[in-house]
């Protein structure tokens, strides 16, 4: 009996399991197909994660630099810095989930 990584969750499992205890993946009928299918399905599950991330940390920016364009608020004041904080980690937050992705591309 050998400790081995279930291909669906990369949750350990036991050789001998014919169904990961876990997810519930049959890994008794695996063969190269299906291995190469279950790999390409998680990074498209995982890039789709990190794409609604992106259009989250989008709205964040733009509900930020909106907000201080239309009403403009004082120097100083706490909807100024919440604005300021809303556009700086939107902004940081788009950036490090764009680089994500193209790290993922390029993994193939």
């Amino acid at each position: 009996m050998a400790i081995a990584q279930c291909p669906s969750c990369n949750k350990p499992i036991s050789s001998k399991h014919k169904t990961c205890p876990h997810c519930d993946f049959d890994v008794a009928n695996m063969d190269e197909e299906s291995l190469h299918r279950e790999a390409v399905r998680k990074r498209v599950r995982k890039q789709q994660k990190i794409m609604n991330y992106s259009f989250l940390a989008l709205i964040l920016f733009l509900g930020g630099f909106l907000y201080m364009y239309w009403q403009q608020p004082v120097e100083g004041t706490w909807e100024m810095l919440a604005t300021q904080c809303a556009i700086g980690v939107g902004l940081i937050w788009y950036l490090v989930n764009r680089v994500i992705l193209v790290v993922l591309k390029k993994k193939k």
